[in-house]
């Protein structure tokens, strides 16, 4: 008999005494739960019964005097007020008619014509427009007959004497506003609370045969595992020293428990398991072998990109060298343009250099802003204040291209925490772009809103021909542009990406659904959570000088 058949019969034996117990413990409880649940229930029936009775009884009651005082109040009403109209001139009528405070949700004033047709001219609401119904109309010619007022639900039909008593020639109908009576509240009634079933004798004989059945079953599992597996598998573990010292073969040998057994499987698993480990350990080798490769690719990576940094390094030093000649040329240029008796030939030269040397100055100016990390004066300001600073710098830009500058402005919105400079000329290169990407006589359209997070969102967007697919992921590199040859530089995005990630920002790129060109989306973080990081970062740079 195998070890898995026996640990299982030893299993199922000490299961069946304990669900044994468990069901006749089990049976007892519900006959005595089912007692005192049906008591219960019968008490509460009852107590239903007699609580319903009394409610629809009072709610009877209560209809009917509801009812008795609603038409008592409204005939009161009535005859008070129409013996007020009584006399009033028809030309006046009108007037008291339409006054909102007269009690009268609606009011009309129903004509006897000489032919003996009916007229009806609404007086309230104001404006309305009303015929009367076939049953209105007998109603209201029976008033006419019987100079009787009449009811029609919450319409009266008042026959009108304006002065002549014996000639009737007009009916007033008034719909009323019958006050409402709150319902009457019944309290329900305290159930007695249910009979709950002694089950503490039957509680400690469950508990007693629980933990007696628990005890056998941990006994005879203790002797199953001592008696058929630890005793076998200290055998397998004195066969697998050897393989650990390192002989060849991998393979647990000299087994000294019966053939055909549960140990026998479990060795024989154990060999596979060292053949698969053998298997792996040369998998892992060209793993490896391959992760290693990775690394030296990615160490040439590293070597390009730290040569890119000391080339932006030195382009930086260039451009600082440059700058003191390239002022001097440029302030020479422009006293020669000042000089008297020049020719015009030679002052167009001196406008061509002058231009040059002012192209060559601004890209030098631009290399400089992207290759230094410059240190921001943080303060809190409004989220329209750059765009108010941004707007006058390429306003004439706009106009000499005939172009529509909508601009969207949210109210309400956050404080932003950083320079406000900055994000001035983040927003004034995004609105260049958007004027160069822009048709003639096209549109260009910025808006400030709440952001996802809480703080500010800054949308730009062109009536261009957007930013194709195959370039988003470049559009921010540095000396990337599509423009033509001496039209842009390509610094322009990559220094508002660098203003946008100092100030913890996003910035992103779309297809503007309602302009159908390009939509550049910045979002900035709330005033209160970049004081908070600042305040964090600022001990850690303390201690790191």
């Amino acid at each position: 008999m195998s070890l898995r058949v026996k640990i299982a019969i030893g299993v199922l034996a000490a299961t069946a005494v304990l669900a044994a117990a468990l069901a006749y413990l089990g049976l007892a409880a519900k006959r005595e739960l089912d007692r005192t649940a049906n008591n219960q229930r019968d008490r509460t029936e009852r107590e239903f019964i007699e609580y319903r009775r009394e409610t629809e009884t009072k709610f009877e009651q209560y209809r009917r005097e509801q009812q008795r005082v609603a038409i008592k109040a409204v005939e009161e009403l009535v005859l008070a007020w129409v013996r007020d109209l009584a006399g009033t001139a028809i030309v006046d009528l009108g007037f008291r008619l339409r006054d909102e405070d007269n009690g009268v949700r609606e009011a009309a004033i129903i004509t006897r014509e000489a032919d003996d047709t009916l007229s009806m001219r609404v007086e309230k609401p104001k404006g309305s427009r009303a015929t009367l119904s076939a049953e209105e109309e007998k109603l209201v010619r029976t008033v006419f007959e019987t100079r009787q007022h009449r009811f029609d639900g919450d319409v009266l039909y008042h026959p009108y004497f304006e002065e002549d008593r014996d000639k009737l020639r007009y009916v007033l109908r008034l719909q009323l506003r019958v006050p409402t009576v709150a319902s009457p509240s019944v309290a329900a009634p305290v159930l007695s609370p249910p009979e709950s079933a002694d089950l503490g004798p039957l509680a400690l004989v469950g508990f007693t045969t629980l933990a007696l059945a628990m005890l056998a079953v941990f006994v005879l599992l203790m002797f199953a595992l001592r008696r058929f597996v630890l005793a076998p598998l200290g055998n397998v573990l004195s066969e697998s020293e050897r393989i650990v010292k390192g002989s060849s073969g991998l393979e647990v040998r000299g087994l000294v428990a019966g053939k055909g057994g549960d140990i026998e499987t479990l060795v024989a698993a154990f060999n596979a398991m060292f053949a698969e480990l053998k298997d792996y350990q040369s998998d892992l080798e060209g793993k490896v072998n391959e992760a290693t490769r990775t690394i030296q690719k990615q160490q040439q990576s590293l070597v390009i990109a730290q040569r890119l940094a000391a080339t932006g390094t030195m382009a930086a030093g260039l451009a600082h060298e440059v700058n003191n000649p390239l002022s001097g040329m440029l302030n020479a240029a422009r006293r020669l343009k000042m000089r008297e008796g020049l020719d015009e030939r030679a002052r167009d030269y001196i406008e061509l250099i002058e231009e040059g040397l002012g192209r060559i100055e601004g890209l030098m100016k631009q290399i400089l802003d992207f290759s230094r990390r410059r240190d921001m004066k943080p303060e809190r300001f409004y989220p329209d204040s750059p765009l108010k600073r941004s707007l006058p710098l390429v306003r004439h830009r706009m106009e000499k291209r005939k172009l529509k500058l909508e601009e969207d402005v949210a109210p309400n919105l956050p404080q932003v925490f950083g320079n406000e400079e900055e994000i001035s000329q983040v927003l004034m290169n995004l609105l260049i772009n958007a004027s160069d990407a822009a048709p003639e006589a096209g549109e260009v359209r910025i808006s400030i809103t709440a952001g996802p997070d809480g703080g500010v969102t800054y949308s730009v967007e062109d009536s261009g021909t957007g930013v194709p697919e195959e370039i988003k992921d470049r559009i921010f590199d540095p000396f990337f542009t599509t423009k033509e040859p001496g039209k842009g530089t390509g610094l322009g995005l990559s220094i508002v990406h660098t203003i946008v990630d100092n100030h913890g920002g996003k910035i992103s790129i779309e297809r503007s659904t309602r302009l159908g060109g390009a939509k550049f989306v910045v979002n900035l973080p709330p005033a209160e959570k970049r004081d908070s990081t600042r305040r964090i970062q600022a001990p850690r740079e303390a201690e790191a000088t």
